[in-house]
């Protein structure tokens, strides 16, 4: 189980997620996935849609918008922070450790963990094109176990079906193939969802496996957080009509289309999506600057058997 700064899976009591837009909802609903019951914890979740994608933004700029969403957050009294966006992660994780005053979580870690102690061999990535370039997962990976083969494809047609709507469509199996069959051609054991937008795919990447007759096993690094921070695996996801219920949603850009995006990519209607303008997130950054700096958090230490 992951430990942050003393925090246990108990003791967090209100997680803050962000994402470029709707991805960091696969993360959301591997968390939710892990409660008894909806009420037992509380999320803040905001996307911010109007700049995304981050995929093909300089990482100065991607770390300005990390900080300015990390700021809107930490006004929500939470207790950690989720970077449910593998992009930010790859452009500058340990710039955020150190802005936040509260513990920061990302997916590449408890993925790496995972892949390692399986005894995978030979990893596909499939990746916005920032994350692939910048070998986000082969270094994490590579830093636990040298003889890991990765191979990361930049994919920079996937986010847009996923914002559209579109991630059970013909258009995203078409999409996925080419991205694919360069994995198939590196012989790879496994499949890593490297954007969190992904694991929306799921139905679309398995029709084209399946049409390719090419066996590889999956991994969600959303499933692989959630299980190690809540030391809970879980076969499927599952929940109740209100499972969303303690999460508030918010976006950079049109609530309404945000919450019907959102509404099917979850298969559960969210309710009401809060507008945050640019001003207010601005003012969110201002805000933090004037606060008095906390101590850094203590790095994230991953526990032997993070994922089952």
């Amino acid at each position: 189980m992951i430990q942050v700064s003393g925090l246990t899976w108990r003791n967090i009591q209100r997680i803050g997620l962000f994402d470029s837009g709707v991805g960091g909802l696969s993360v959301l609903r591997s968390l939710v996935s892990r409660l008894d019951h909806s009420a037992e914890k509380e999320f803040v979740y905001i996307g911010d849609t109007l700049r995304c994608p981050y995929g093909d933004r300089p990482d100065k700029q991607v770390n300005s918008y990390v900080k300015q969403l990390t700021s809107w957050l930490l006004q929500h009294n939470i207790d950690a922070i989720v970077m449910a966006c593998n992009t930010s992660a790859a452009a500058g994780k340990d710039e955020l450790v150190a802005y936040s005053p509260v513990p920061v979580l990302d997916l590449l870690d408890p993925t790496a963990a995972f892949i390692t102690q399986r005894g995978i061999k030979k990893v596909g990535v499939i990746a916005t094109a920032a994350t692939a370039k910048k070998k986000a997962f082969t270094s994490t990976i590579k830093s636990i176990d040298p003889g890991v083969h990765v191979t990361e494809v930049g994919c920079p047609l996937l986010v847009p079906i996923v914002e559209g709507g579109k991630a059970d469509s013909e258009e995203a199996q078409e999409a996925l193939r080419p991205y694919v069959q360069q994995l198939i051609e590196n012989e790879v054991e496994a499949i890593v969802y490297g954007c969190t937008h992904y694991p929306f795919l799921d139905s679309a990447l398995k029709t084209v496996l399946q049409q390719l007759s090419y066996p590889a096993l999956i991994i969600d690094p959303a499933d692989c957080l959630a299980t190690a921070i809540s030391g809970k695996s879980v076969s499927t996801l599952h929940w109740q009509t209100d499972s969303f219920s303690s999460t508030k949603f918010a976006t950079t850009g049109d609530g309404e289309t945000f919450a019907r995006v959102a509404s099917r990519c979850l298969k559960q209607n969210i309710g009401p999506v809060a507008s945050v303008s640019m001003s207010e997130l601005a003012d969110s950054f201002v805000i933090r600057k004037l606060q008095k700096p906390a101590a850094l958090p203590t790095p994230i230490q991953l526990a032997s058997e993070a994922v089952s």
